[in-house]
């Protein structure tokens, strides 16, 4: 256990467990949380084949690694083939949920079946620390967690506008024994995104885009006709265009021929958008490279020096970019997923170059700078950032290109990024004035748990 304070209850794992109850989605809960806390393969496997589920046994065993044991702390049925159930987990402060629908006429018939985080419950509040005693706090449980290959990355904060925490931790190459500093350069997965959206709202400012437009009024020979004529650019800013991934065997097979953001559509562009509910408002990585598409279009200029241009230039962002891998960058980190078990390079795992999606790199520090000049409308105006940063979805969690959450004081938004061998955290508390950025060169959640760690104790006043 890394818990370093007491909850403002007692703790969560003092509280007794939620009793799941004996029903067809209740067994289900069961035999899966039975088998993901044991981290067993042949547990695993079992339950895949008891429930005809897919997922390979060590995707479960390394986000085991990640949350140690889940505990069920709180559960919700609305039938008996129905049933919401709310974790703690052992390791980090994020709470998990897990939304199960089971078939009313076959109860081994898994119709829906999604493990997601979720808001930390108030009777779990944790207690908050002065300053001293968070960044005390704070650095004793990333050395523990760096010493167990949990953390190597770095973390800053700041308030009003100062800088009030950082560290740098672990190896940025472990075959060179190149110790991590807050120079070094962490790719970043989907945090890229923000990039993209702002880029796109600059256009939507200056008249050049219209966020109700269909594609097609830019992508004027766009392949699909469908998609072209229904999906519009506020769809795909907030992921309710049914626009799809990018990760599909289609695009590992030509991962490294895929090298500009035309060449995603001419690999994608065929592909109609999927009206399913389910697929209309799922998270899509394509949504994203469409709006890099259309920002060279409507701009007349590459995507990479536009956000060069336009965003990392006049916010100060000196250690940001998108280069292909095949190009030397200095600090930037090598990347490290988990393995049968092991910590393993990730470099064949990576695209050829970051897109308008994601797989960008950047420091710390830019972050904090990027941060700073959107609040200092050098980007978008504030109007338009109010707008970004708030829900912009029925469910609430997203806006336009920026992760949406908390309630009152802890209100905030930013985004996270997550692939093999790479994790970025980034948030911004209005109502605190405050900044935190966490980035590691291991699967998530190694940089999330840390900001998630450091946000939950925050003072709420200074």
């Amino acid at each position: 256990m890394l818990t370093i304070v007491l909850l403002a209850t007692a703790p969560v794992e003092a509280q007794s467990p939620a009793a799941i109850p004996d029903t067809p989605a209740g067994r289900f809960v069961s035999v899966w949380l039975s088998a993901y806390n044991s981290a067993d393969p042949k547990e695993l496997e079992r339950y895949n084949a008891l429930y005809s589920r897919k997922s390979p046994p060590q995707v479960w065993i390394d986000l085991h690694l990640m949350t140690g044991r889940l505990t069920p702390m709180r559960v919700e049925s609305r039938n008996p083939n129905e049933l919401t159930v709310l974790f703690s987990a052992e390791i980090g402060d994020a709470f998990w949920q897990n939304v199960v629908k089971i078939d009313p006429a076959n109860p081994m018939k898994v119709v829906d079946a999604g493990l997601g985080t979720a808001d930390r419950p108030p009777e779990y509040a944790i207690p908050r620390l002065s300053q001293a005693e968070l960044n005390r706090t704070m650095t004793g449980k990333i050395v523990r967690d760096a010493v167990a290959d949990r953390f190597a990355g770095t973390i800053m904060a700041s308030r009003h506008g100062r800088l009030v925490f950082q560290g740098a931790f672990g190896f940025a190459d472990r075959a060179a024994r190149t110790p991590v500093t807050m120079d070094t350069r962490f790719r970043i997965g989907s945090a890229n995104k923000m990039f993209t959206a702002v880029g796109t709202l600059q256009l939507v400012e200056k008249g050049a885009l219209a966020l109700d437009a269909p594609i097609g009024t830019y992508l004027k020979d766009y392949p699909n006709a469908a998609f072209a004529k229904t999906v519009t650019i506020r769809q795909l800013l907030s992921h309710t265009g049914g626009a799809g991934d990018i990760f599909t065997p289609e695009y590992e097979a030509k991962r490294q021929q895929v090298r500009t953001l035309a060449d995603y559509v001419t690999l994608f562009g065929d592909r109609a958008p999927d009206i399913s509910a389910e697929g209309k408002n799922a998270y899509a990585n394509y949504g994203f490279v469409l709006l890099g598409r259309i920002i060279e279009v409507v701009s007349g200029e590459d995507y990479y020096r536009y956000v060069q241009r336009r965003i990392f230039t006049p916010a100060g962002m000196t250690s940001t970019g998108s280069l292909p891998e095949t190009v030397v960058v200095p600090n930037r980190s090598r990347g490290y997923l988990r393995k049968d078990g092991k910590l393993a390079d990730n470099a064949d795992t990576l695209p050829y170059r970051g897109s308008a999606a994601g797989g960008g790199y950047t420091t710390a520090a830019d972050l904090i700078r990027f941060g700073n000049a959107l609040r200092s409308s050098k980007l978008l105006s504030k109007a338009m950032l109010a707008q970004a940063t708030s829900p912009q979805r029925p469910d609430g969690w997203y806006g336009f290109g920026f992760f949406v959450g908390g309630q009152g004081p802890t209100r905030n938004w930013g985004h996270g990024g997550g692939a093999p061998g790479m994790n970025a955290a980034f948030r911004i508390y209005p109502e605190l004035d405050a900044v935190v950025v966490a980035l590691a060169n291991l699967d998530p959640l190694a940089a999330d748990n840390q900001a998630d760690f450091y946000a939950n104790r925050m003072a709420l006043k200074e």
